[in-house]
């Protein structure tokens, strides 16, 4: 056996071994929503339960309003995806292919925004979403709505601004300056000829906001105060707090948590791939 083939098996072994090491907490997750309460504390551990309890997905469902803090979490991520795509695609595209004054130094200070942590805007944003009108709201103002988890989706983003910036500076200029000498319009460029080819950064960045929005945990309790408004992860915290120590029926929510996560990378990992390969966000 030569010494490639050698170094070839270890390095696989090693992946696999990584993959597995990283797969354990998955496993135990799903393994603990199937247990009863005592098989959970029971020393040693067990990895399978004696009885698998199927029952503990529909005790957890009917806790809780499950089924609508999964609908509104499914809409709040949706509204922020579409927006995130609409604006930085935009945003991306006049910083790429159009010449304006400053436009260096504009795209510099977007990307500075990018080490202020979110936590320091907290307070800010409280304020401002306070002080905003809304006609339907009990209190009168944004708070306790839906509108703070998902309207600044459609003002652009940093980092999604920069990700479709790096892609659409690796188009080539000459098919933009075919179509304009075609008599197109910056419109058009940027909706038939921008738009088409960044669909793997565009798959990127649509399952990395989908991602955060799922699983943002402070907004949501921050600005959300009625139940029937709750978030998955809000739901989540709300259940754990009121359930102390039932962990199968706790796993049995975090799973189901996990499961569009999981759907989505799936369906999308092709571009996803591609996305991170070709815009330069590599580890």
């Amino acid at each position: 056996m030569s010494a490639r083939t050698i170094r070839r098996t270890m390095l696989i072994s090693l992946l696999v071994l990584g993959g597995f090491l990283m797969m354990v907490p998955f496993l135990w997750m799903i393994s603990t929503s199937l247990k009863t309460r005592a098989e959970v504390f029971q020393v040693p551990p067990v990895l399978f339960p004696a009885s698998p309890r199927w029952e503990n997905y529909l005790d957890m469902w009917n806790a809780l309003p499950f089924a609508t803090f999964f609908l509104n979490s499914i809409k709040l991520a949706t509204l922020n995806t579409v927006g995130q795509l609409i604006s930085c695609s935009l945003a991306a595209y006049a910083f790429a292919a159009l010449r304006f004054p400053f436009r260096g130094p504009l795209f510099g200070l977007l990307l500075v925004t990018l080490i202020i942590p979110a936590q320091v805007v907290l307070v800010p944003n409280f304020i401002l979403y306070r002080l905003l009108p809304d006609p339907f709201s009990v209190s009168g103002n944004w708070i306790g709505t839906h509108e703070p988890l998902w309207v600044g989706a459609f003002l652009g983003g940093a980092f999604g601004t920069f990700l479709l910036r790096q892609f659409f500076l690796a188009i080539p200029g000459e098919l933009a300056d075919a179509a304009r000498v075609d008599g197109a319009n910056p419109w058009q460029i940027y909706r038939y000829i921008y738009m088409p080819l960044a669909k793997p950064a565009l798959a990127t960045l649509a399952i990395f906001t989908f991602m955060w929005s799922w699983n943002d945990f402070i907004d949501p309790i921050i600005y959300l105060r009625d139940l029937e408004t709750f978030t998955l992860t809000a739901g989540l915290s709300l259940f754990q707090g009121q359930f102390v120590g039932k962990w199968p029926l706790l796993m049995a929510g975090a799973l189901v948590s996990v499961i569009p996560m999981i759907v989505l990378f799936v369906i999308a990992q092709r571009h996803f791939v591609r996305g991170i390969t070709m815009t330069g966000i590599k580890g």
